[in-house]
Order: structure tokens, then C-alpha cells, then sequence
């Protein structure tokens, strides 16, 4: 009886522990997750962004009057088409912008202006010989907004580069090469611009000042080792007559090179001198300048009275009057005063403006933004390139 309550409690314990699926259930193998090849881009919805220096940049917008106004500054509006971005320029930087998209708001955005400069980059060791310590400085330009990004970098011919990007004015570069002579820069920027690059360039490896030498491994060939044949058995050879001079060792050839590296423009650049451009022509908008209705007042002359006095007074030109003592008035003044009223009478419009109706209005063809990655030389858009390494057969 005894025997048997312990079977039965042993398969108790195998029914709630070790024969339950639900309590150790564990995945062992899993068909692989297919690849995916290509993929549709998610669309991007309505944005607003301060992405040009002194300008708003609006996108996934519909058709109609695009404007941005803020308490104090002039207004700025532009007809948006539908399908391509829209730039308000000529705003004010530091100045937070409502922006309304036929007179509803659809968003608002801090204008930004040029970055400032990074100064006094110093670059110094740790007590980790592939790791340097940066600090520098930097020139705070009015309206430049927030937050302002430093990308600091490493980099030497012929080695990969190491880059990082912060908001601190000092920062630790680690996985450096201590036997390359590095150059680092530190780069501000923000949403719209860039600020003037600061560098740095070592006189001396890593290795070289802290005096810890470090070997960089590089890749080995695996020799294969030669297959093991037995030994033939010895052959007795017979005794002949004095041997002959042994023929000379054909000297080991030396692999030639297949290929050689040139240096050509990417697709779309054409070479100018050492580099490669690509230009734009330019494309322009329409932007809208408003301003209020302004008036005057002007007289209505309806008639006119005669006003005599005895001497002249009240700010009004009197003529002397052409007394005669026989008519038995008095001598003095007289003067002659307009009679009418006065209305309140519409300014004509500003040099340039035209009237609206509720205000006046100017309409300027301004030169758009350059586009990303291109420069403004006088005449068109351009974006230049440094050549890229190509191996061709030899």
C-alpha cells in the first residue's frame, strides 16, 4: 500500500511539473524570418522645420497661401504648391513663427541664423594610449538657436576615420591607431548651418609620446601544411664517372600587379581641375509683403464767411479793412474763412505696394535656398566633390 501511494505521488509531480507544456515550454528551432529586399518608404506627413538660416521650410503641405507671422515682425506669405517644399524666407532669426496655411495654423518654428565658430581646440592624452581628450570653445552667434551639435572627428590618410557627435564642449575619442599621426576637427552646427571648422593636427603618434609601443595585428596567411607521402624505398644506384656541374636555380618570379587605382567623379560630376561639380540652375518664389491700410484727413470746402475783428487774432491772416469814416463802421480787420468739413481719406500705396483692399501688398521674386549639399557662386548652385578611388584592370 505504502509502494503504490508513492507511484501515485510521483505521477502527480509529473503532471503538474514535467508533463505540462504550458510550464516548460522552450523554443529549440524556428523557421527563419524571410528577408526583406525592398520595402515601400513610409510616408511623411505634413512638417514644418527651420532648416535654412532666416527661413521656414514647409513640406507635404496642400496648394494655397502659406504664411508666417509673429507679433512685432513683418509678415511673410508665399502661394504653395502642392508636391513641392515651400521656403518663407527673409524672417527674422531668434523669432519664434506662427505658420498658417490659408489663414489656419498648421505649425510654428524658431528661426535660426548662422552658426558660430569652435575655437581653441585642444587635443590631449589619457592615461589610455588609444584614447585623446578634446576640449574647445565656442563663438555664440546671435539667433543661432538651440541645440547647437559639435561632430568632432579623427581621421589620417589610409585609416578609417572615428567621429562622434555632442552637445558638451569636451569629449573622450576612443579606438584611435596610437602609431598614426591623426588630424581632428570639431564642427558646430544646427538646424540650418554649419559653423566654421577648428583643427588640431599631431606632431607625434600616440606611441611616440607616451613611449608604450603597440603592434596593430594585421591578417596572416595560413600556410597549408604540405600532405604527408611515404618515403619511396632507396635505389641503389650504379657507381658511373665523375658527376657533372649542377644546372643553375631558375630565379623565383615576382607576381606582377592586375590592377591599378584611379580616381574618377561620381556619377553626374564633371571634373574641374583636382575636384568634382556639379551645378543647379537657380529657381525662385514668390513672397508676399504686407502692411496696414494708413490715412489722412482731408478738408471738404463747402463755402466761406466774411469774419470781422479789431485787430488780428486767433492764428487767421487778416487784411487791414478799407475803413470809411462816412459809412459808420468801425475800423479794423477783416478775413475771409472757408466753410466745409473734414473726412478720413485712404494713403496712397508705398513705393511698390499696391492696395489690397484691407491693406497693401508687395510681391517679390526671391532667389529660393540653395538646395541641400550646394553653394551659391553668383550665377548657380553648386556642389563640389572630392574624386573617388576606382581599381581598374592594369
Amino acid at each position: 500500500m505504502k509502494r503504490l501511494t508513492t507511484i501515485s505521488a510521483a505521477a502527480t509531480v509529473c503532471g503538474v511539473f514535467l508533463c505540462s507544456p504550458q510550464a516548460f515550454a522552450a523554443t529549440i528551432a524556428q523557421e527563419p524570418a524571410p528577408t526583406i529586399i525592398a520595402m515601400a518608404p513610409t510616408p511623411r506627413g505634413l512638417e514644418v522645420l527651420a532648416n535654412h538660416i532666416g527661413a521656414i521650410t514647409v513640406s507635404g503641405h496642400t496648394s494655397g497661401i502659406l504664411a508666417a507671422r509673429s507679433k512685432g515682425h513683418a509678415t511673410r506669405a508665399m502661394r504653395a504648391t502642392i508636391g513641392r517644399p515651400a521656403v518663407l524666407t527673409q524672417l527674422d532669426s531668434g523669432t519664434r513663427y506662427q505658420v498658417t496655411l490659408n489663414g489656419k495654423r498648421i505649425g510654428f518654428a524658431n528661426v535660426v541664423g548662422q552658426v558660430g565658430a569652435t575655437n581653441e581646440l585642444k587635443v590631449e592624452t589619457t592615461d589610455v594610449v588609444s584614447e585623446v581628450s578634446l576640449t574647445w570653445t565656442h563663438t555664440v552667434n546671435k539667433g543661432e538657436g538651440l541645440p547647437v551639435m559639435f561632430t568632432v572627428s579623427a581621421y589620417a590618410t589610409k585609416h578609417p576615420e572615428v567621429k562622434t557627435v555632442t552637445v558638451d564642449n569636451h569629449i573622450v575619442l576612443k579606438g584611435l591607431n596610437p602609431n598614426v599621426k591623426y588630424t581632428f576637427t570639431v564642427t558646430a552646427s544646427n538646424s540650418a548651418s554649419s559653423g566654421r571648422v577648428s583643427t588640431a593636427v599631431m606632431q607625434r603618434t600616440l606611441s611616440e609620446i607616451s613611449g608604450v609601443s603597440i603592434e596593430i595585428p594585421i591578417a596572416q596567411s595560413v600556410a597549408t601544411p604540405p600532405k604527408a607521402t611515404t618515403a619511396p624505398a632507396p635505389v641503389t644506384t650504379p657507381v658511373s664517372g665523375p658527376a657533372s656541374d649542377p644546372a643553375p636555380v631558375a630565379a623565383p618570379s615576382v607576381p606582377q600587379p592586375t590592377t591599378r587605382i584611379i580616381f574618377v567623379c561620381p556619377d553626374g560630376f564633371t571634373e574641374v581641375g583636382s575636384l568634382c561639380q556639379k551645378t543647379l540652375a537657380y529657381t525662385f518664389h514668390a513672397v508676399i509683403t504686407t502692411r496696414p491700410l494708413t490715412f489722412h484727413q482731408q478738408f471738404i470746402q463747402t463755402g466761406s464767411h466774411i469774419d470781422f475783428s479789431t485787430s488780428p487774432n486767433g492764428g487767421t491772416f487778416y487784411n487791414r479793412d478799407q475803413w470809411n469814416s462816412s459809412d459808420g463802421s468801425p475800423e479794423g480787420f477783416y478775413a475771409v474763412v472757408p466753410d466745409g468739413y473734414s473726412i478720413t481719406v485712404k494713403d496712397s500705396p508705398p513705393a511698390g505696394f499696391t492696395d489690397g483692399g484691407t491693406s497693401y501688398t508687395k510681391t517679390d521674386n526671391v532667389k529660393d535656398i540653395a538646395p541641400l549639399g550646394y553653394a551659391d557662386n553668383g550665377t548657380t548652385w553648386v556642389m563640389t566633390t572630392a574624386k573617388l578611388a576606382k581599381v581598374v584592370p592594369m
